[in-house]
């Protein structure tokens, strides 16, 4: 597996969820590229686009809609931007945008100018006002002073998973961490997901005394220690239901969660939080055998996203030999989903960290 995800230096960062230990994997016949994909009810959904070798991107796709078929099971794929729509409309997939991707291009990035005055204000007061300090560091030697602000964070409710990390040491130990200290202490931290040119940021989590804005003051040391260290963008992850704008029944009701659904995830504060930065924004899609099927779909996605992550290590497969076709073990009886995360106001973003899958509906 790790194999794999460092030999296709295109991937995607959100590809190194992959190490999260929550998902099953269908590997390409040549064993040099991989899908990942979790169950929910009678779907297979897959997250991301194919991980490997561009040629073998249709192939995958097909076979693991094929080996879902074959189970009796419905095949969906879900966070996928414009570049794989051909490929899933000739495999008699329907796909619908359900949320917008934030990019941040390093290129010529400052804080310098009126568009971004107020992110370089907060970002020195904090400094220097609040005694705090920045880097990032390998996640193995820091897990034991980040568990008690993620417990803190949790309050008690489930972890997310799935299309974002949860805290599971394991996960952590491979990934690079930026955190800010308030003298010896960790305030805020966050997981990123290095590719060879950009970062995704992943888990975000502060502690309930942490200054107001120290989300913000994070999230700006990361793109600064990213542009210093030549890469070509920071990824700020999804804003989940952002951007329908069709008049076709999921568009309809992907609107009205998003205008209602605050109380119970704040949808707006977070594409809000992000557009601060002025990134690019473009479509993220889910894609399923038939238009009818999408609600459901992304209700599973939902449940997926909000059920815990293992907490040992995670152990990923090793590729199979070319003759199977999938690496899943038989279904298992479907398990009731837990309860979804409750967001935090949005004034004190991030209710969810970027990456977010979206509500969690049962």
């Amino acid at each position: 597996m790790r194999a794999i995800l460092a030999a296709d230096a295109a991937r995607e960062p959100n590809a190194t969820l992959a190490l999260l230990g929550d998902k099953r994997f269908h590997f390409s016949t040549s064993g040099t590229g991989f899908l990942m994909y979790g169950v929910s009810g009678r779907s297979w959904i897959a997250f991301g686009p194919p991980v490997g070798p561009p040629a073998e991107r249709f192939a995958l796709l097909r076979d693991f809609c094929a080996a879902a078929r074959r189970a009796g099971r419905r095949p969906a794929v879900y966070h996928v931007g414009d570049s794989l729509l051909p490929d899933l409309r000739r495999l008699g997939l329907t796909a619908h945008a359900v949320g917008e991707a934030a990019s941040l291009p390093l290129a010529g990035f400052s804080l310098a100018g009126p568009a971004r005055g107020k992110l370089r204000r907060n970002w020195h007061r904090l400094a220097r006002r609040e005694d705090l300090t920045f880097r990032v560091a390998p996640g193995a030697d820091l897990v034991g002073d980040l568990r008690p602000v993620s417990d803190a964070w949790l309050a008690g409710r489930p972890d997310m998973g799935f299309s974002l990390g949860g805290f599971v040491p394991g996960y952590l130990a491979e990934l690079p961490v930026a955190v800010v200290r308030r003298g010896d202490r960790v305030v805020a931290f966050a997981a990123l997901l290095a590719t060879p040119d950009r970062w995704g940021v992943d888990l975000m989590r502060y502690r309930p005394d942490a200054p107001r804005s120290v989300m913000e003051h994070l999230l700006v040391e990361v793109v600064l220690a990213a542009r210093d260290r030549g890469l070509r963008s920071v990824e700020l992850g999804l804003a989940p239901l952002a951007g329908l704008t069709g008049t076709d029944p999921l568009c309809r009701l992907g609107r009205a969660v998003y205008a209602y659904g605050e109380r119970w995830y704040g949808f707006r504060g977070l594409r809000q939080f992000k557009a601060k930065f002025d990134p690019v924004w473009s479509p993220r899609y889910l894609a399923a055998p038939r238009e009818r099927d999408l609600p459901l779909v992304l209700a599973q996605v939902g449940r997926l996203s909000t059920r815990p992550a293992p907490t040992s290590s995670p152990r990923p497969p090793t590729p199979r030999p070319p003759t199977p076709r999938s690496s899943s073990p038989p279904l298992p009886s479907p398990r009731p989903p837990s309860a979804p995360a409750v967001g935090t106001p949005p004034s004190r973003w991030p209710s969810t960290p970027p990456g977010s899958a979206g509500p969690s509906t049962r």
